[in-house]
């Protein structure tokens, strides 16, 4: 090959690098405006961190770690990924029945005695949510009470079950507990030992840990709400309770090594096919006032972590907005809100309370007024216009519609992703 065609071929491969490079900042950038809209807002706070063809093009701390000492997040700020820690119980699981150490069909009754209907539950039927096990067990208040495994299982023994084993489906991080119990039992080692041998290691995830509210977590964030004047904090909780269903806590570069491990084949193939969609590999988690989630594309195309210490309706918006700019679509999230909100009296939302029931009958609520608050359930609804209020939880707008009479009929609930009707009973 002569000089020309060398030098022509080198320009080609060149100009190939510098498209893909310009491509790959202009989504950064596009991600960074598109995020620091809600910062500026103080509607985020924690670390985001996007790929394209499996390299790491973006990644950002916002907002802060300590809001009482202005400790702003780092990179390496550790967060609670809350349910995900469910995806490495089941990875834990598969090693543990590849090992014999375990099987599906095992009785609960084989490694907790004396558990009530243990006889009636299988091992698969936690992993599956289909053991009847409630989701919450205990008041909130005994939620920040430290337990051992062992302990908390006591605990769930106490709570009845939700139905007959393996005739429904009801998502459960008390039977998730109780898989990590087992799993425990099984191979005669702690959840902490289990988690490090069998995921944080293969993955080289070494910011990782499980929660121990004796030992000093160096980086942690602290959880948070928001309201119409800034961040609350959340209530103090002892994750203890949540040992295999959301109890670890990690950053965003570790989250991304994990959901890579998981499509390298590192934790196996059995876990691979079973945690990976047909499109892609996702997870997501919310405790308290923590979030997580991260999605990666089948074959890499894309990937992306989100980690928050602040809870709000703003981390659907910034996730699905990532999303469409990495996949290179139009965003579906148009407008960043920022609600102006008004004073109403207590005698005003007086009128509000009462009973609520979904239109097609999953869920109720009654609405109560606390404090000079207007609470529907747990959500806090902050007067914006007559009849309307703004929560922060899922970033929606709850609207009162009256009868002709004046007196209320129903609320029309919306936001992004939602259009929900309440009837009033």
């Amino acid at each position: 090959m002569n000089k020309s065609k060398l030098f022509i071929l080198f320009g080609l491969i060149l100009l190939f690098f510098i498209q893909i490079s310009f491509g790959q900042s202009a989504k950064a950038k596009q991600i960074d405006d598109f995020v620091s809209q809600f910062a500026k807002n103080n509607q985020f706070s924690g670390v985001i961190l996007a790929s394209e063809n499996g390299e790491i093009i973006y990644e950002k701390a916002f907002g802060v770690a300590n809001a009482d000492y202005k400790i702003p997040n780092q990179l390496n700020t550790r967060i609670g990924i809350a349910s995900i820690t469910k995806y490495m119980t089941i990875i834990i699981l598969n090693r543990l029945l590849e090992s014999k150490q375990i099987l599906l069909a095992d009785k609960l009754t084989k490694y907790i005695p004396d558990f009530p209907d243990g006889d009636k539950i299988t091992i698969e039927m936690l992993a599956r949510h289909r053991s009847g096990i409630q989701h919450r067990v205990m008041p909130a208040e005994a939620e920040s009470v430290p337990y051992t495994s062992a302990e908390f299982i006591e605990k769930v023994k106490q709570s009845k079950l939700a139905f007959e084993p393996g005739t429904k489906s009801l998502y459960s991080s008390a039977g998730f507990a109780v898989l990590a119990r087992c799993l425990e039992i099984a191979s005669g080692k702690t959840y902490t030992e289990l988690i490090q041998q069998y995921v944080f290691k293969p993955a080289e995830m070494t910011d990782s840990l499980e929660f121990n509210s004796e030992e000093i977590m160096d980086r942690r964030a602290q959880d948070y709400f928001l309201t119409p004047n800034g961040y609350v904090n959340a209530s103090l909780k002892d994750y203890s309770f949540l040992v295999g269903a959301g109890s670890v806590f990690s950053t965003a570069r570790d989250v991304y090594k994990f959901g890579n491990a998981i499509l390298d084949g590192k934790y196996g193939e059995n876990t691979k096919t079973s945690l990976v969609g047909q499109q892609n590999l996702n997870g997501s988690g919310s405790t308290n006032g923590h979030r997580a989630y991260f999605e990666i594309e089948k074959n890499k195309k894309y990937g992306f972590v989100l980690l928050s210490n602040l809870a709000s309706g703003a981390f659907d918006l910034i996730s699905k907005g990532i999303s469409d700019i990495l996949q290179d679509k139009e965003l579906s999230v148009k407008d960043v809100p920022n609600p102006k909100f008004i004073t109403v009296s207590n005698d005003e939302l007086k009128g509000f309370l009462g009973h609520y029931r979904r239109s097609d009958g999953v869920g109720e609520y009654d609405m109560r007024l606390v404090n000079g608050s207007l609470l529907a359930g747990d959500i806090k609804l902050y007067p914006i216009r007559k009849d309307c209020f703004f929560e922060y939880k899922f970033f929606g707008e709850a609207c009162f519609v009256r009868e002709n009479t004046g007196s209320i009929k129903e609320i029309k609930w919306k936001g992004f992703g939602f259009d929900l009707t309440w009837i009033k009973q």
